[in-house]
């Protein structure tokens, strides 16, 4: 057991660890993602590019598999390119035939699942 966790004790006198509070994500604020919620009970996933894991080549690849409609995406990367994949597959070995791409200044291309929509965010200072 850690030292210093905290603990409380159960009937009987045994101690037992306190589970710490759940890990609040942070909230990106601003205009910036005003107006993504076309539907106010639809839910918009943000992440941070920095955040994703790259291969040997700069690729990351977003599967779809939660059948979202749409992706904030929030980087300090300025976006030089988008577009569908012609034949190619990645230095991980997936097949991105097909998928929509975004290529950032930073020298990463993200792949993704259609028809999922990614939103593109410049992330604050």
């Amino acid at each position: 057991m850690v030292s210093g966790a905290a603990k409380t004790s159960r009937p009987g006198g045994t101690k037992v660890p306190v589970e710490p509070a759940a890990t609040e994500w942070p909230v990106v604020e601003g205009t910036a993602l005003e107006g993504l919620l076309a539907d106010p009970g639809e839910e918009v996933v943000t992440l941070q590019l920095s955040d994703l894991v790259q291969d040997a080549n700069g690729e990351i690849v977003l599967f779809n598999d939660s059948n979202l409609r749409r992706l904030a995406l929030v980087t300090e990367a300025h976006e030089l390119a988008r577009g569908r994949a012609p034949h190619h597959v990645t230095a991980a070995g997936e097949d991105v035939t097909g998928f929509a791409y975004v290529t950032f200044d930073n020298g990463v291309t993200l792949y993704y699942q259609p028809p999922l929509e990614l939103e593109v965010h410049s992330e604050r200072s």
